[in-house]
Parts: structure tokens; C-alpha cells; sequence
């Protein structure tokens, strides 16, 4: 009627409980103790290592994918091992103005900058009396003028092109209403489009040309122009924000008036560029460990779909905005931007192949859900973290840290030292609970076999 009481039997279920004890508190208890109490944080690291450790494999990934002809790979796909023959050529003169830019301090890129500028000059560019312009496809875009304007102007070939930037910047005057507002073609397509959303990408990237011109050249004609134009759109996207705002517009501004209040010192640039930035942090997530500083918001489907190429850009623009408020000394603004920034960083890193196969290692891939890399995702990457190691270049402690928790989103920071001392708490915690189950186990054994031994 009732089973005989078996010990053996009796240590071997003990023996199973104190292992199933052991994992129940591994899993439920020792998460808790290991982030001391934090349930849900990542680390944010600013440091000079952490980007430079990103940073130059992606500047290796972009140089390296010039063709031979003199023009970008535009996109990859690795699951085929297939490029595109897609192009876009605002996106394919980005790449050549940072190719340019990146001459300025390694002269072994010259030769491949020049074949680049060989290429463009051959088959993209065109003249219409005083006027040059980029032509591709039957049509010839503000914006693509522009960016082959801006890496005129940063090529340590400049004075060879002055002409042709010349001509380049006399054909956005010709797109400037007397309002300042642009026009969005020079040679416009036969197909219908929306000029307002054109402009959100070209006008910014049209008087941050201009005001680089002007730097370059200290002719006035080109600051009037920019200040033109800032103007104009000051009043429509800062001061109209709620009729007009569109988050693509905010980072080309924030460059272009990061630049003209380094130049005027007027305090209307440096106020416009708070009120879009602190737009643009509304869109940034926070709250997801995934995809923790990203700028996405599914509420908001109109802005555009999550992207690297945006969230590179956007980082880059805090960066400009986080210069100006250490400008004015706005510490509340540093502050915010700079979180912004970290998390931007990130998530970019996330996004970054760390491979054996040249053909992606250092690549920014589209984002979380997309493997393909397209020219501008790794170009806008490295913009970004050029100005955010160049602004921080006397703030940055490289020891530092930080830990971000995501239930409160506050960003904490902490040394090496404190990350050590955490380190040895959470090894003592993982030994103690080895030990612990070694022993409880070890005990068990013996009763059992001190038990076997009397029934004999």
C-alpha cells in the first residue's frame, strides 16, 4: 500500500533540486546582481578607442571602394555578393567631398582622389556659359551641384578647379528666388515630383555649399547669398516649425548655421539651431535596447524608414549643435546633445561589419533589418564620427564610460576603475553560486554513498 522509504532515492531527487535551485537563482536573482540592480542597461562608450576602432576600418571599407573608373561602388548586397547598378549622384559626391576632405591629412589618397575628380569632370559634369552643373539621367539636381561645389572646396586641388567651382556656385544662384527660397532642379525632370520635399534635402546642403565657398574664397558674394537663404529658411522651418518640419532638413541647417554664426556671431543662428535639434531628439529611441539611438519613430511613418545613411547624419548635425551651445556656454543643451550624440554613436556601431571579407568589413549596413550597404551609410558614419572626435577633442577622457538605463533613460558615468570593481563583484557572485552548487552536490554524494554503504 505505501512504497518503502528508499534514502537513496531520497538524495537523488535532493541531488536534482539543488541543481534545479541553482539555475532558477542564476536565472531569476543574478541578472539583478550583476547590473546592481539595473534590469535593462547598455553601455555607451565616447571614448577616442571606441570610435577610432570604428572609424578606420569604414574609412578603409570607403577608399577602398572607388572603381577602377574613378567612381563609388553605390550598393552591396552581401547575401548575393552582387553590387547594384543603381547610382544617385548627391550620394556618390558625398563620398567624393569626404574622399576629398580625408586628402587634407593623408596625401597617399591623392592619387585616388584625383581619379575620382577625373571621373567627375568627364562624364557628371557640364557647362552652360557661366554655369556648370552635374547632369545624370536627363536631369541636374540643386543638391548634386551642390555637393560637387563642396568637394571642390575641400579637394587640396582646388586652385586647379576654381572655375568649375565657380561655375558650380553660379549655378545655384541661378536656382535663388529673390525671396531666397531655391529652386529644386536646374535641368528638371520630365516627370512630376514634390518640390517642397526636394527641398528639405538641397536647400540645406545649397547654402552650407556657399558658406564653405565663401570660407574658402573670403569673396562676400557668397555669404550674402547664404545669408539669403539661411534667412528665408529660418523663417520657414525654424520659426514655422509646426507647418513645415521634416527631420531631413534639421542636420544640412544645423551645419550651415553652425558655420554662419562661427562667422557673424549672431545669436539668431545659434538659437535656430536649438529648436531643431531639440525636434530631432524627439525622434531618437531611447527606450529600446535593440535599437537603442536610432532616429525612428513608428508614429511617424512620414519621416522616413529607419536608416543608417539619416541616423549618420543626424549624429553628425547634434555634433555642429553641440559646438554651438559650448559656444554660448548653454551647459543644458551640451548636456542633452551630448547624450544624443552617444547613443547615435552606438547604434551606429551596432550597425558596423567587423568581418574577414574586405567587401563589407568596416561597412555600415542600412539598419538592424537590412544587410545591404549603400555608399552614403558608411560615408555619413564617418562624417559623423570625424566631427564628434574633433568636437570633443578637449573634453573626452578616455577612461570613461557610461551606462545607460533604459527604464529611466538616464545616462551615468563611470571610470574604468568602478567598471573594474563591478567586474570583481559580479566574478564573486558567479563564484560563490559555482561553489555553492559544487559543494551542495559534493555533500549529497557522500550521504548518498554513506547511506548505500549501511544498506549493504
Amino acid at each position: 500500500m505505501f512504497k518503502k522509504f528508499c534514502p537513496i532515492h531520497v538524495c537523488r531527487k535532493l541531488t536534482i533540486l539543488v541543481v534545479m535551485g541553482s539555475l532558477i537563482f542564476s536565472s531569476v536573482f543574478l541578472p539583478g546582481c550583476i547590473e546592481e540592480g539595473y534590469s535593462n542597461i547598455e553601455i555607451v562608450d565616447l571614448s577616442y578607442g571606441k570610435i577610432n576602432n570604428s572609424l578606420n576600418p569604414a574609412e578603409k571599407w570607403l577608399t577602398s571602394n572607388l572603381k577602377e573608373k574613378g567612381c563609388f561602388n553605390y550598393i552591396y548586397e552581401p547575401s548575393t555578393e552582387e553590387y547594384s547598378n543603381k547610382n544617385n549622384m548627391i550620394r556618390q559626391l558625398m563620398a567624393s567631398r569626404l574622399l576629398a576632405e580625408l586628402c587634407q591629412t593623408n596625401s597617399s589618397l591623392g592619387t585616388l582622389h584625383q581619379k575620382n575628380l577625373d571621373f567627375i569632370f568627364e562624364y557628371w559634369y557640364e557647362e552652360n556659359n557661366e554655369t556648370g552643373y552635374i547632369f545624370y539621367s536627363d536631369k541636374s539636381k540643386l543638391g548634386a551641384n551642390a555637393m560637387a561645389l563642396r568637394t571642390l572646396v575641400y579637394s587640396p586641388f582646388f586652385d586647379d578647379y576654381q572655375e568649375e567651382a565657380t561655375k558650380l556656385a553660379n549655378s545655384i544662384f541661378s536656382l535663388q528666388n529673390t525671396d531666397g527660397s531655391f529652386e529644386p532642379w536646374y535641368i528638371a525632370p520630365d516627370y512630376e515630383y514634390d518640390k517642397d520635399y526636394l527641398l528639405t534635402f538641397y536647400s540645406g546642403e545649397a547654402i552650407l555649399s556657399l558658406v564653405e565657398m565663401y570660407i574658402k574664397t573670403n569673396d562676400s558674394i557668397y555669404l550674402a547669398a547664404a545669408v539669403k537663404s539661411q534667412d528665408f529658411y529660418i523663417d520657414r522651418y525654424v520659426v514655422h516649425l509646426e507647418d513645415y518640419y521634416y527631420p531631413a532638413y534639421v542636420p544640412w541647417h544645423t551645419q550651415s548655421l553652425n558655420k554662419l554664426y562661427k562667422i557673424t556671431g549672431e545669436e539668431k543662428y545659434a538659437d535656430a539651431i536649438m529648436v531643431l535639434n531639440d525636434e530631432l531628439l524627439k525622434i531618437q529611441d531611447t527606450n529600446d535596447c535593440s535599437t537603442l539611438g536610432r532616429f525612428y519613430d513608428p508614429m511617424h511613418p512620414e519621416y522616413g524608414s529607419p536608416h543608417s545613411s539619416s541616423d549618420g547624419v543626424y549624429a553628425e548635425g547634434l555634433a555642429y549643435a553641440y559646438e554651438v551651445a559650448r559656444l554660448i556656454n548653454d551647459t543644458a543643451h551640451q548636456n542633452k546633445y551630448k547624450i544624443g550624440i552617444m547613443l547615435g554613436v552606438h547604434n551606429l556601431i551596432d550597425l558596423q561589419y567587423d568581418s574577414s571579407d574586405d567587401k563589407i568589413d568596416g561597412a555600415i549596413r542600412y539598419n538592424i533589418d537590412d544587410y545591404r550597404i549603400r555608399i552614403d551609410t558608411t560615408q555619413h558614419t564617418i562624417d559623423a564620427f570625424r566631427k564628434i572626435l574633433d568636437v570633443f577633442d578637449d573634453e573626452t577622457d578616455n577612461s570613461w564610460n557610461y551606462v545607460y538605463d533604459l527604464e529611466t533613460e538616464i545616462l551615468i558615468e563611470y571610470s574604468q576603475d568602478a567598471q573594474g570593481d563591478k567586474e570583481g563583484a559580479n566574478n564573486a557572485v558567479w563564484y560563490a553560486l559555482t561553489v555553492g552548487t559544487i559543494v551542495s552536490i559534493a555533500l549529497l554524494f557522500i550521504i548518498y554513498l554513506v547511506v548505500k554503504k549501511k544498506q549493504r
